[in-house]
């Protein structure tokens, strides 16, 4: 097998399974509107269904590394997409109990995604080529963001939104049905020695001793939460308060979703080759928060032009980081321990966006959703100062 060959397959196979997997988590919030008074729930409620997911992802990852080295992780991340279309089969039932079950798969399936893809591909890659085809691999996350705006809206106004549900579960199983094909050739990556247990104290100690991943995961908290209020309240916050149709609203989370997946390879670029990577955190930020601020300043009179523009500075300044951060954040990681490291980033990402969207909900229940988004812009505007101390430490570390 040429050295071309032997992570090209596993790339794309591992893009298809994270753009499963993301499709199943975007995709109700996208419906939330049409689904939630179907079973006699308020939109308000939208935050409490990715609470349900995020937090089984919190958990789920703090057992990945264990889980993904002891098994093959080539059938883990086939068990993973499995799971998600059980997940989106019980959200389509339309049953709260069973929703509330689905939501939960589907955070199961989600938190070992990318520590089970990196296990593989760590290892069919070459190393000057493993940042490249590392964010490849991530695009698979806006991009089935993009599926969830621009595919769910439409078969909801055809069909139904349980059936615009129900494509996901089907998409997602025809992954997992494809990936069987190679399943089997990834068995020598398994380690059965290794134990899987819940690991939280240690890998979280680990980050806060070093001021530079404890300043780095002070400003990765409020990027987090913006990326999840756009992905998770645009589209109803477009239908309730801009007035814009399903079709529309979904159409501009898509495109913001497609800004932040082409943005992260242009920032991975720019923050290899003409600005340091923290730098261009600061840079992001920066557009985060003044995306924020703008969504909030919309109004019916905007262009629909204009809006469509604000969605891609949102996009990219609110979903663009992720690569580069994640980057910067293992190069940082104590010498021999960059899983546990990036471990703990995954398990306070995840926690940060259990909590991001309850929160917001709450806000824009409660005040208003232009509110919500200025307190976002705000929040946002901290990761600037805590990206700029982080910089300052490098700078004394020499």
């Amino acid at each position: 097998m040429s050295e071309r060959a032997g992570y090209i397959g596993p790339t794309i196979l591992l893009t298809l399974i994270q753009v499963m997997i993301s499709w199943a988590v975007f995709a109700p919030p996208v419906l939330a509107k049409q689904a939630l008074p179907d079973i006699g729930l308020d939109p308000a409620w939208i935050g409490m269904q990715p609470t349900i997911l995020f937090t089984a992802a919190t958990f789920s990852t703090m057992m990945s590394a264990g889980l993904v080295a002891r098994f093959n992780p080539m059938r883990a991340s086939q068990v993973l997409v499995l799971l998600c279309a059980i997940g989106s089969a019980l959200i389509a039932t339309g049953n709260l109990a069973l929703m509330a079950l689905g939501s939960a798969l589907i955070g199961a399936g989600l938190g070992p995604a990318t520590p089970a893809s990196s296990h593989i591909l760590s290892r069919v890659t070459p190393r000057h080529l493993q940042p490249l085809v590392f964010s490849i691999k991530q695009t698979g996350v806006p991009i089935g963001g993009a599926l969830a705006g621009f595919v769910g809206p439409p078969l909801t106004l055809l069909w139904d939104w349980q059936t615009a549900i129900l494509v996901i579960a089907g998409g997602c199983l025809a992954a997992a049905l494809i990936t069987e094909v190679w399943a089997r050739g990834y068995a020598q990556f398994a380690d059965r020695s290794i134990q899987v247990k819940l690991e939280l104290v240690g890998p979280v100690r680990l980050l806060l001793q070093s001021p530079i991943l404890r300043w780095m995961l002070a400003g990765c908290v409020p990027l987090v939460i913006a990326q999840y209020a756009l992905t998770t309240f645009i589209v109803l916050y477009l239908q309730e308060d801009i007035g814009l149709s399903v079709s529309v609203a979904g159409a501009i989370l898509a495109v913001a979703q497609i800004s932040g997946g082409a943005g992260r390879i242009v920032f991975g670029a720019i923050a290899s080759r003409l600005m340091t990577p923290l730098a261009t955190l600061l840079m992001l930020a920066l557009l985060a928060a003044s995306a924020s601020f703008l969504t909030a300043a919309l109004t019916t009179s905007w262009p629909l032009a204009l809006i469509y523009g604000v969605g891609v500075l949102f996009g990219a300044g609110a979903v663009g980081w992720n690569g580069v951060y994640l980057a910067e954040a293992a190069r940082r990681a104590p010498g021999g321990e960059v899983s546990r490291a990036t471990g703990a980033v995954g398990f306070i990402i995840f926690g940060a966006i259990v909590i991001g969207p309850a929160v917001f909900g709450g806000i824009a229940e409660i005040v208003s959703y232009q509110t919500a988004y200025i307190g976002i812009g705000i929040l946002v505007l901290t990761a600037v100062f805590s990206f700029t101390r982080a910089r300052a430490h490098i700078r004394q570390a020499g």
